[in-house]
């Protein structure tokens, strides 16, 4: 995990990933990312260079099958010494960019390709050259999804289904943002769970005007919109308790990702419909 660029004459730059390398900010639509690196310089130094440095930032999951995730660039010049010193690459990502990431990683840890670009002024006659490496490193899971918690818009679910933020409901959405932790971290049947509990407050109101039973004893073409809503509420909430319960049914379901996301997505959305006194 360290990059050795040869700038000749027996003298090279060295970078290396800093303890906790990876900040996520606010930013108005994505996150700004700031990586903290250390650089280093070896061999027999001629001067006392100051260096440009930029990168392309790459991410994949295994190593394997890399995506371009953004350009970072130092936030000022460097001046490496024999003892290393720490600097910053800082880019944009979009919102459309995290979720990509988040799909991408799918619970686990992400690894992040840098490939280096460093520019100098150097010679007699000073001209500007440009050197070139790659440093690959790890993120951790945990890392990851903390970062991705300080840049979340807190009032959206993970596919943009606005959450109601009136304190009646203040419960079903921390409910289903626990649940989305829990998926981040590919924790399915737990995150079903939670999401689960977030739907029992629609399934009260569903119940307590009768419109599941009422729609039960008619044909699904002459129901009426509430009453189909009502009737996907106990669906829902029928194929959420699969995944908390362990019955004679039940105990050999396994739910898959793109299922667990399209459950909490319509729990989101279900809780959002009550909030707004739609049922």
């Amino acid at each position: 995990m360290m990059a050795s660029i040869d700038l000749g004459g027996n003298e090279r730059l060295e970078f290396e990933p800093a303890r906790n390398v990876l900040r996520l900010m606010p930013a108005i639509g994505g996150a700004q990312i700031e990586l903290r690196l250390r650089a280093g310089r070896a061999g027999e130094p001629r001067s006392a260079s100051r260096f440009a440095v930029s990168a392309a930032l790459n991410i994949s999951r295994s190593q394997q099958d890399q995506r371009m995730l953004c350009q970072l660039e130092a936030e000022q010049l460097i001046a490496p010494t024999v003892r290393q010193t720490e600097f910053h690459l800082v880019g944009f990502v979009s919102d459309d960019q995290l979720r990509a990431a988040e799909e991408l990683r799918r619970g686990a840890e992400l690894w992040f390709t840098l490939a280096l670009r460093v520019r100098t002024v150097d010679g007699e006659l000073p001209t500007l050259v440009a050197y070139s490496g790659h440093l690959t490193f790890p993120v951790e899971a945990g890392e990851w999804s903390s970062q991705l918690e300080r840049v979340d818009a807190g009032s959206f679910f993970e596919v943009l289904v606005p959450m109601p933020e009136a304190a009646d409901h203040a419960a079903a959405v921390r409910r289903l943002q626990e649940a989305r932790r829990l998926l981040r971290d590919n924790q399915l049947d737990a995150s079903l769970g939670e999401a689960r509990k977030a739907l029992e407050p629609v399934l009260e109101a569903v119940r307590a005007q009768g419109l599941a039973k009422g729609a039960s004893e008619k044909r699904a073409r002459e129901r009426t919109l509430n009453e189909r809503f009502a009737v996907l509420v106990e669906d829902v909430f029928s194929l959420l308790s699969g995944a908390a319960h362990d019955d004679e049914i039940t105990k050999d379901f396994q739910f898959t990702r793109a299922e667990a996301l399209a459950l909490l997505a319509t729990t989101a959305g279900l809780v959002n419909r009550l909030a707004k006194q739609q049922i």
